[in-house]
């Protein structure tokens, strides 16, 4: 069961209350399918569910589950899922071949750490697939003409870089907070002055 933290409820139902009952061991042995009319023997399914966050997830639901956390992929990880698996995805989706269109591990890191901060690599497929297609563009206009993307190609596609790297910042009434966000952990300075 996929992000059931953005499950809703309405007048129609609600999904949570359906999910306790298939989720609690004493109750699915005799699951009954209200829309098949059909009653099921659910006690020896294993359900894996998947959640951005738990806060929006029912607390006697959220009882019945044993949590997982995983932690978000480092950039070398990153890297390779995007050179293996995400960079051939675009290339064929947009029709493209390899010999073609082609990116720079440098560049590819370049977009990891400047445009796709997060833990997982949506965004990170999203930014490489608007790469593929402003590239298209450029075969569209040369067919003849191979692309090699490079770091500094990426401002014209991308547009600035939305993470920057951190300047260390030192001195009187300057300190080093640390963050967590949704995208990871994050140094931010916090600068004191007195007035008065």
């Amino acid at each position: 069961l996929d992000e059931i933290d953005k499950m809703g409820q309405s007048y129609q139902g609600d999904p949570a209350s359906a999910l306790l009952e298939t989720l609690d061991p004493e109750q699915n042995v005799e699951f009954l399918d209200h829309y098949l009319d059909l009653r099921l023997d659910l006690s020896k399914v294993l359900f894996v569910c998947t959640a951005n966050t738990l806060d929006s997830i029912p607390g006697p639901l959220l009882d019945r589950m044993e949590v997982i956390r995983l932690s978000g992929y480092i950039t070398e990880e990153k890297l390779a899922i995007a050179k293996r698996h995400l960079w051939p995805k675009q290339l064929a989706k947009a029709g493209v071949a390899k010999s073609k269109l082609s990116i720079s591990d440098t560049a590819l890191r370049a977009v990891i750490e400047g445009y796709a901060r997060e833990a997982g690599v949506r965004h990170l497929e999203k930014q490489l697939g608007k790469l593929v297609r402003k590239a298209v563009v450029k075969l569209l206009d040369a067919p003849d003409s191979v692309i090699k993307i490079g770091p500094k190609d990426l401002e014209a596609s991308l547009g600035m870089p939305v993470f920057r790297s951190e300047q260390v910042l030192s001195g009187t009434g300057v300190i080093t907070g640390l963050a967590w966000t949704s995208m990871g952990g994050a140094t931010l300075p916090i600068e004191a002055t007195r007035i008065q």
